[in-house]
């Protein structure tokens, strides 16, 4: 933990919120000097990052497009959404006279709307992908904040349940794709800055929105009111400005959302150009004579099916010498893969990688109690132990793509595809099998 790290972000943090905060309320020197204070702090964080071996905060992620168009998605539709959730409640019960109940109430339905979409959202970036889907939230977000901003101070609660609704909607189907696609654009090693990053950007995106927002509101209200205008016509004067900027920064969002759908495009381009490459230099090669997957694979399966125990995994692993075997279902399909390291874990009652060898040995001298926990095993279906994310390869793959698929993956042995529909389980190939192929092929012929 480097201290003075620590110092400066909250320096940082704490200059930016407070002069965005007061910039409104007349006291427009003890913002700015907030707001320099901040910035400096900010960019001296920035700088010692760098410099320092341990930072922090790893700046890194920044370096990525995917990521931080991104998190500017997060950022402008998180401004909008703690905004308003703040200025219409102002805006409800200061200019059109409702009670705080009835304001709640005109809030539930946005507040049920996001509760339905966000997973459906999730599920529809699963399937297509983040441009499209990011793209149409913000401007559904960017139209019907716009459209709020028309409300005058006459408007009803059915009226801002219409209005607001959609904009909440727009917002379920920007938030979680937007930050998830952020976050896998990153390698392995960054997701917990990516994801710390990501954080600390919620709470600043809600406190400089609500700020700004609300200030733009109070800002605008004090002006009508001092040139003798009710609170209600003031308040809901200021509203309508707040909710034209807030439309502003949507739009900047919306046009975000369009760069992100270009590099996400890009990337599935690149990535089907790799795979018809890699593809092409498969049949170069096999034209060529290179030895093909079928010449090392192991033709006799060692399998369970899917309504087997993890018992009867650890029983066929432990008589046929194995680490690793497939399950099948009734198609002989792989529907997952289960190791004795899944075994061991299922034993010692452990969800980690790295299970220990030690505590085994701890119970197997027990006697009695490892027993029971072998036995236990019978009531354990091995789905709920095993892999489910098979990784399999083709029987007319190369040797050459065995080796990438097994060093990509950082695994020691592939079930491998094949029969009528390419689907069904016909051999295992592993890194020992790969490597008694290879020295058999150099290998003089009386050793």
């Amino acid at each position: 933990m480097d201290a003075l790290s620590v110092v400066l972000a909250a320096i940082g943090l704490i200059g930016l919120l407070y002069g965005v905060s007061t910039v409104f309320s007349g006291q427009l020197v003890a913002a700015v000097v907030a707001l320099v204070i901040g910035v400096v702090a900010l960019v001296v964080f920035v700088l010692r990052q760098r410099r320092i071996p341990e930072p922090f905060l790893n700046l890194e992620p920044f370096g990525n497009r995917a990521f931080v168009l991104g998190v500017l998605l997060v950022i402008a539709a998180l401004m909008t959404v703690f905004s308003m959730n703040i200025l219409l409640p102002l805006f409800m019960e200061s200019a059109l006279g409702f009670t705080p109940l009835q304001a709640a109430l005109t809030l539930l339905p946005a507040c049920l709307v996001s509760c339905v979409l966000s997973p459906v959202a999730g599920k529809v970036f699963d399937r297509f992908g983040v441009g499209w889907l990011v793209s149409v939230g913000m401007a559904v977000i960017a139209c019907f904040v716009l459209a709020l901003s028309f409300t005058g101070g006459s408007t009803t609660s059915m009226r801002i349940v219409l209005l607001y609704a959609p904009a909440i909607a727009g917002c379920a189907c920007v938030m979680g794709p937007a930050q998830s696609y952020a976050l896998s654009s990153l390698d392995r090693r960054m997701y917990p800055h990516g994801v710390t990053i990501v954080s600390t950007t919620f709470q600043i995106a809600g406190c400089v929105g609500s700020s700004v927002f609300v200030g733009i509101l109070s800002a605008v209200s004090a002006a009508h009111e001092a040139f003798g205008e009710s609170v209600a016509v003031g308040t809901a004067a200021g509203f309508d400005i707040a909710c034209r900027v807030a439309f502003v920064v949507d739009v900047l969002g919306f046009i975000a959302a369009l760069a992100l759908a270009r590099v996400e495009a890009k990337a599935k381009a690149t990535a089907a150009a790799g795979v018809e490459a890699s593809e092409a230099r498969e049949q170069d090669l096999e034209h060529a004579g290179e030895p093909s997957l079928a010449d090392a694979m192991k033709r006799d399966v060692y399998a369970v099916t899917a309504a087997d125990s993890a018992y009867d995994a650890l029983v066929v692993i432990v008589r046929n010498g194995t680490t690793g075997i497939p399950v099948l279902d009734e198609h002989h399909h792989a529907v997952g893969f289960v190791t004795d390291g899944d075994i061991m874990r299922a034993l010692i009652g452990d969800t980690n990688d790295k299970a220990s060898m030690a505590y085994v040995y701890a119970l197997w001298v027990q006697g009695d109690k490892f027993t029971q926990r072998v036995a236990g095993l019978r009531q354990t279906n091995v789905m709920e132990i095993c892999t489910h994310r098979v990784v399999t390869v083709n029987e007319h793959a190369t040797i050459r793509r065995v080796c990438e698929m097994l060093a990509g993956n950082r695994i020691k042995k592939l079930p491998v595809t094949g029969g009528e529909n390419g689907k069904q389980v016909v051999g295992v190939i592993s890194r020992s099998d790969l490597m008694r192929y290879m020295v058999t092929t150099v290998a003089p012929a009386d050793e």
